[in-house]
């Protein structure tokens, strides 16, 4: 349906929703590192913290996630000829939410899974964090910070849009 048939404020409240999805859905992922920094001191946190870090994931990230995909596609469907699939910030846009879904769902979920239960076994033994923990919360915050640069890169070309 071209953008002529929906009409501007039908394309605006689309755009309104892409852009809160993005809010909704990464916004909150860029607090987990300094959450994740208090953890020296407040080791017995652990549990609660990453029980806290996958619902954010279950209730905003992943539910924003799929948003953003929808009204991508809405943007795209009701633009008429304002803008191609083919052009760079519409293909790298798609793409990005592609590999955020794979590293969501193929990395952080089972990984956060795994770093909690390392939590509770260490936590019903002592006071204190393993080392495989802390590794293991290394891998994740290496892969984090990964994911973070593609997030600010793709707001940067979705709002630049370069090579038009």
């Amino acid at each position: 349906m071209p953008l002529a048939m929906i009409g501007d404020a039908g394309y605006k409240i689309a755009l309104f929703f892409h852009i809160i999805a993005v809010v909704v859905a990464l916004g909150p992922t860029f607090g987990y590192g300094v959450m994740f920094s208090v953890l020296p001191k407040y080791p017995r946190a652990a549990p609660a913290l990453i029980a806290g870090v996958r619902k954010v994931d279950r209730i905003l990230v992943n539910p924003g996630m799929i948003l953003l995909l929808v009204a991508g596609i809405v943007l795209l469907a009701t633009s008429g000829s304002v803008w191609k699939g083919s052009q760079f910030f519409i293909v790298w846009g798609f793409l990005a939410i592609i590999a955020l879904f794979g590293v969501q769902h193929g990395f952080f979920a089972p990984q956060m899974a795994k770093l909690e239960e390392i939590a509770e076994r260490d936590l019903a033994g002592g006071d204190s964090l393993s080392p495989e923990f802390d590794a293991s919360s290394q891998r994740i915050a290496q892969v984090g910070a990964a994911t973070g640069i593609l997030v600010v890169l793709t707001v940067f070309i979705m709002a630049y849009k370069p090579f038009l």
